[in-house]
């Protein structure tokens, strides 16, 4: 366990989890689902410290955390690439904050696709963690849904929030590349 390495390795485990973590306490803030809910108030204790210090809202929109992901990411970036200036640094974490952000969203949209197949079909899957997915879920399609409304039966709107979630990741690569390169 002296290894520098694993023990940076381990460090950065860390960072990631708890910066999902902050992201997914945003995404439920933000489409203000059940804060009663079992995981949302474990996610709730495991941040309480950040969320003391990080509890500055914006037209009841909790952008202080999205403020503490994009520190969390600074700093550790800041600590792995030593040689680059700072405004690199800003602008590699404000990247990699949104794609996290951008990947969580595709994960709530595949994740209640599969299921609304499931209850479809009868399976009683409720439980602390389908509801909170099924809230944060209907909160992001429901924009696509108000754009594309569902016609035939048919609801478009999961397919096309995903492609517009994909499409933004794509372009962020882009971005990033081509800031990088």
């Amino acid at each position: 366990m002296n290894d520098p390495t694993t023990f940076f390795d381990m460090l950065m485990v860390i960072k990631t989890i708890v910066v999902y973590l902050i992201l997914v306490l945003f995404l439920i803030d933000l489409s203000r689902a059940d804060s009663y809910n079992k995981i949302a108030r474990i996610i709730k204790i495991l941040l309480f410290p950040l969320l003391l210090i990080f509890n500055v809202h914006y037209k009841k929109i909790n952008i202080g955390l999205l403020f503490a992901a994009f520190l969390i990411n600074f700093i550790s970036f800041y600590i792995l690439l030593p040689g680059y200036d700072l405004g690199t640094i800003f602008n590699f974490s404000l990247f990699q904050t949104t794609k996290i952000l951008i990947g969580l969203l595709k994960f709530v949209v595949i994740a209640g696709v599969v299921l609304s197949w499931f209850y479809a079909f009868g399976m009683n899957l409720y439980n602390s963690a389908t509801s909170l997915i099924q809230e944060v879920y209907e909160t992001t399609v429901s924009i696509f849904r108000n754009i594309i409304p569902p016609t035939a039966g048919f609801d478009l709107s999961p397919l096309i929030a995903f492609f517009v979630f994909q499409l933004a990741e794509r372009v962020l690569d882009i971005l990033m590349f081509e800031y990088f390169s």
